[in-house]
């Protein structure tokens, strides 16, 4: 149990620290960039991919932490 709650918070970590870098990036991208419909889908796309990235990598590191902490003690 304790596993999958260190998995779920480095998820969960992670993934709001990718979700406010998107934020920032689609803040100053949008309004210099984005001219029709489609660039707005094109980026949509690149961003959701790196959202699932930061999310499956925090929950990566989050085992990680997990299997540390346990061979340290």
């Amino acid at each position: 149990m304790k596993r999958l709650l260190f998995i779920l918070v480095g998820a969960f970590t992670i993934g709001a620290l990718a979700y406010g870098a998107i934020d920032l990036f689609g803040r100053w991208y949008g309004p210099r960039y984005i001219k029709s419909d489609s660039d707005i889908n094109d980026i949509y796309v690149v961003f959701l991919g790196i959202l699932a990235v930061g999310i499956i990598g925090g929950g990566v590191l989050g085992n990680w932490l997990h299997r540390y902490q346990l061979n340290k003690q």
